[in-house]
């Protein structure tokens, strides 16, 4: 049973009379389309209305989009919707930075970025620009906080996109987040529950595995979970996550060969998050085209079982047309049974009401734009990378830097983003500017000799002071590791002159890279490929700002010789 008066939805009796009203008006065919939400991306081929071909669905989420693109395009859709849309957005690193968002609102940092500063007012900034911006142009749902717990450091997935590895860290986080978008009427998303960060693998290449015993499982990602929701969280997602003995925990009769991702599990969904936990609000899968889902069970099988195992919402089709068939088929079967369709339609109906979507206009008005890249979210992104850059060692004494003492720089990119032979970052670029305005001299390594056949290591001395490597290694969906592999077959750009040059690593994206190169003696953590993130560095490199950042992960992978 759905409670429309309690948490998270705390609706007043005209809003219960709407949702009631609403549903009892629905056709079959309404309430499917309710349960899906689908995906936007702007791309020239693609157009909003096909949204609507088949359904009417209960909610979008965008790619990214320019700020007055997405508002013109939520327009579009709440005025072809007869039930105001849900529309979703991934605002993880501000109003830009992610897989989502605005190609033009501001990047302030990722979640770990916000965390290392040790304080969640930083959390709260950063969702305040999120919510701000995504409230400008009609978002009214967002995917976050991510709750995940960053337990491995081989995880292609977790690491900066997550608080970090402390569970009262991330509880605090993520309840800033949360209040920012509170304050704005933007729906809150935890997420991936059962929890990622425990293994070293990616559910969009398969079902990956939370494999925590059941007791300390509850005790770390279930703290977090009942925490939030107590906090008032509207969403979960349910992701493609396996959690094998918290599922024997619920139903011990179970076979391991039955045992599903949280998306598809009975266990999870309804033994956990509801009963156990109490969760009122909206479930909601994970992204249904990945691998994880699609190789679970038979597709035609699969849409329907999530919902019938307590998913409410179903993010994403592969093909329209077909995926609703699927649920509708599911229906008509008793595989979903017409109770649980009202019951995931009311949530979802539920979830809008709350937001007041049936009561006001489901987009602002244009001239709110302006919020987007506004002085402030620039001023608070800028104060918030300040806090968060963390030196993680220094054992040569090589800071604050000086030309008069490493005049000659030769600066290494490394990065996993698609870039042409030869071509740098405009990052990398900015961070070379700022060097050279500082009084350095600066070429990229690639540009010039380095010691081999006809080229010696003394000459190459000669003429290089200070070695630098800028690293970009950004997480990011169907990677199975994001470890640094050298250009060549001997490494000519890897550390391997430590001893006859000083070196110094500085990484923009991952706080693991001393898993690759424990050799160097000054090491720096940024959480951020962005320009406020490059510009605080160099502040501290050249000793006008302290280094304030602490590290929400063991920086040191709990390695013995990357402490040395």
């Amino acid at each position: 049973m759905v409670d429309l008066k309690a948490k998270p939805f705390y609706l007043d009796e005209e809003s219960c009379e709407w949702v009631e009203q609403t549903l009892a008006r629905m056709t079959r065919k309404e309430k499917v389309g309710q349960l899906f939400c689908e995906i936007l991306w702007d791309r020239p081929d693609s157009k909003p209305e096909d949204l609507f071909e088949h359904i009417q669905p209960g909610g979008v989420m965008y790619r990214p989009f320019s700020g007055k693109r997405m508002h013109e395009v939520s327009e579009k859709l709440q005025s072809m919707a007869r039930i105001p849309l849900l529309v979703a957005c991934n605002l993880e690193r501000g109003g830009s930075g992610g897989n989502g968002g605005l190609t033009d609102g501001v990047y302030v940092t990722s979640p770990m970025g916000a965390a290392a500063t040790g304080d969640a007012k930083d959390a709260y900034l950063l969702g305040r620009v999120a919510a701000e911006e995504g409230a400008a142009v009609g978002i009214n749902w967002t995917f976050e906080p991510i709750i995940d717990i960053d337990r491995n450091c081989e995880n292609p997935i977790t690491n900066v996109r997550t608080y970090g590895s402390d569970v009262d860290r991330i509880i605090a986080c993520a309840k800033g987040y949360m209040d920012a978008c509170r304050e704005n009427e933007i729906a809150v998303t935890i997420k991936h529950f059962p929890g990622d960060g425990v293994d070293y693998r990616d559910q969009h290449l398969m079902a990956s595995v939370n494999s925590l015993p059941a007791k300390e499982w509850y005790e770390s990602y279930g703290r977090i979970y009942r925490t939030l929701i107590d906090y008032g969280a509207q969403t979960v997602m349910s992701a493609h996550i396996k959690q094998p003995y918290v599922t024997k925990d619920v139903n011990p009769d179970i076979r391991d060969e039955e045992i599903m991702p949280g998306s598809l599990s009975r266990e999870l969904n309804e033994g956990v998050l509801r009963e156990k936990f109490g969760f009122n609000g909206v479930i909601v899968t994970d992204a249904t085209q990945m691998v994880g889902f699609t190789s679970s069970m038979p597709r035609a099988l699969a849409v329907p079982t999530a919902i019938a195992n307590g998913a409410d919402m179903f993010l994403f089709t592969i093909n329209q047309r077909e995926d609703v068939g699927y649920m509708m088929a599911g229906v008509e079967a008793g595989i979903i049974s017409e109770a649980r369709l009202d019951e995931a339609v009311t949530r979802i109906l539920a979830l809008k009401a709350s937001l007041n979507l049936h009561r006001k206009t489901a987009v602002p008005p244009v001239e709110q734009l302006d919020v987007i890249g506004c002085k402030q979210h620039v001023a608070w992104a800028r104060e918030i990378c300040d806090r968060n850059v963390t030196l993680v060692k220094d054992k040569e004494n090589l800071l604050p830097l000086s030309p008069q003492r490493t005049k000659r720089v030769k600066l290494i990119q490394i990065t996993n983003e698609r870039i042409s032979e030869g071509e740098y970052l405009p990052e990398v670029m900015r961070f070379k500017e700022l060097l050279e305005q500082e009084g350095f001299s600066v070429t990229y390594f690639k540009d010039g000799k380095y010691p081999g056949c006809g080229y010696s290591l003394e000459e190459f001395k000669k003429e290089t002071d200070l070695i630098i490597y800028f690293a970009n290694m950004k997480v990011g969906s169907n990677q199975t590791t994001i470890r640094i592999v050298w250009d060549d077959f001997l490494g000519e750009d890897s550390p391997k002159y430590v001893n006859d040059i000083p070196t110094l690593f500085v990484s923009f994206s991952n706080p693991y890279h001393l898993v690759d190169v424990p050799m160097v003696k000054t090491y720096i953590n940024a959480y951020a490929c962005n320009n406020y993130e490059v510009e605080a560095v160099v502040e501290k490199l050249m000793g006008r700002s302290e280094f304030r950042g602490v590290s929400p992960v063991d920086a040191f992978a709990g390695l013995w010789d990357t402490r040395l």
